[in-house]
């Protein structure tokens, strides 16, 4: 099972042998509700850290991957690129069902073995594994569909009012 509600940051940073490099892209910085005047410049700075995430991570990691992160992967149904997928499924989620209605920010921590990548919504939580086990709005999103057949490893600050998903992925 990919999906994992009791693994922590500090296992996962421990896993992927982080090298103490950590990155952040924020995106809606204020606890209010996305307002229609802000709209333009948060999906424009939403856009922007979702590719300086990836681009990050190709430039890290170019030598050891066989193919680069691409953000069109998603577009094209290339399951295979899972950054790609986990940046746009999280992502969308905090767009349509956060209390503030866009992600708060992308996070990133690099090691030697792989990398964590978080999406992080301020306002109310979710309860993953409520909507994991009764399959709840499993029509209005694949992201938990996703997350359930991911290669890599996805998990939650607190699965029960989860404001953060991780994605832990091994080189």
């Amino acid at each position: 099972m990919t999906l994992h509600f009791a693994k922590t940051l500090p296992e996962a940073l421990q896993s992927i042998g982080h090298n103490g490099e950590y990155h952040e892209f924020i995106v809606h910085e204020n606890e209010i509700p996305l307002q229609e005047h802000m709209l333009n410049m948060m999906i424009t700075q939403y856009g922007n850290s979702k590719w300086n995430v990836v681009d990050l991570l190709n430039a890290q990691y170019s030598h050891v991957l066989s193919d680069k992160f691409d953000l069109y992967n998603w577009l094209h149904y290339n399951e295979n690129d899972e950054v790609s997928y986990f940046l746009n499924e999280a992502g969308s989620n905090t767009l349509n069902y956060s209390e503030f209605g866009a992600p708060h920010a992308f996070r990133i921590w690099l090691g030697t073995k792989g990398f964590v990548v978080g999406v992080q919504q301020n306002g109310q939580g979710f309860n993953a594994r409520e909507i994991h086990e009764k399959r709840i709005k499993s029509n209005k999103g694949a992201a938990f569909t996703f997350f359930r057949n991911c290669k890599n490893i996805i998990f939650f600050d607190n699965a029960d009012e989860a404001r953060i998903v991780f994605m832990e992925y091994k080189l």
